[in-house]
């Protein structure tokens, strides 16, 4: 674990904001060659870009903080209500920042005229990859991090900020590898005569579904502390919710003739 590439007394570099930036890099310009092709005008992701990502940090944060209330509410004082406005401290929700996000951009493309659909599959590949980039910054960090493992590649975390100072899961490289292999066969899937002959949204609401599912898997490795249902890790229910609405989609948008326009 490496957190810090960078200090001095005037400034302090850190690995997952480096591999942060590098996602969004890369997702955006994996974004702008399939809107390109696709016939998508950038421009009204552009108009909307600010709003949107605006809308995701608050999403993000909203659903990190019902999460984590034990953390954020120990006490009721103005220390405390203000430390729910500081998102430097990395509690962000993945979940809550993608559903407000697209939730967002469905009234934005109805408002606009925009095919929500077609977006859906530019966004959801491009969105995977990024993600896949930003898992290895969190393994760097330190977050995210797994449960005790006697597997043959279970890693030490030194950090106090991790419970565990045996082996444990590295679940954020699990995450690095699904996010990169579901994108990839998203793009591969995007490339077939038979898929493009379906109604659009397709290979987005395929990746969201494959994401959610081993999002849900990647729970079982996870170690680090959430809001616990019935014995169930919150980001695990949220990703199980996910993962059966968008299968729900499926089955009632394309169960009809097949290859049907």
């Amino acid at each position: 674990m490496k957190p810090i590439i960078f200090e001095s007394n005037i400034f302090v570099l850190h690995t997952i904001w480096v591999f942060f930036a590098i996602a969004v890099i890369t997702g955006t310009y994996a974004l702008i060659k399939l809107s390109v092709k696709n016939n998508l005008k950038l421009q009204f992701l552009s108009n909307n870009s600010f709003r949107l990502i605006l809308i995701s940090i608050i999403g993000a944060r909203l659903l990190a903080i019902f999460a984590n209330y034990d953390i954020y509410f120990y006490e009721f004082s103005g220390k405390t209500f203000l430390s729910l406005f500081a998102i430097w401290d990395k509690g962000l929700s993945l979940w809550g920042g993608i559903i407000a996000f697209f939730i967002f951009l469905y009234f934005d493309c109805k408002k606009s005229e925009q095919n929500f659909w077609k977006w859906l599959d530019v966004l959801v590949p491009s969105l995977i990859l990024a993600l896949a980039i930003a898992h290895i910054g969190a393994f760097f960090e330190g977050i995210n991090y797994g449960n005790p493992s006697h597997l043959p590649w279970a890693v030490n975390f030194e950090s106090p900020a991790i419970k565990f100072a045996v082996p444990i899961h590295p679940s954020q490289i699990y995450a690095f590898l699904y996010s990169g292999a579901i994108s990839t066969a998203l793009y591969l899937l995007s490339q077939s005569e038979k898929v493009k002959t379906l109604k659009e949204g397709f290979i987005g609401t395929i990746g969201i579904s494959l994401y959610a599912l081993l999002r849900f898997l990647e729970g079982f490795t996870r170690g680090d502390d959430t809001w616990l249902i019935l014995g169930a890790r919150m980001p695990q229910i949220i990703a199980s919710i996910v993962f059966i609405s968008s299968g729900i989609f499926l089955f009632l948008r394309y169960n009809k003739r097949r290859w049907k326009q």
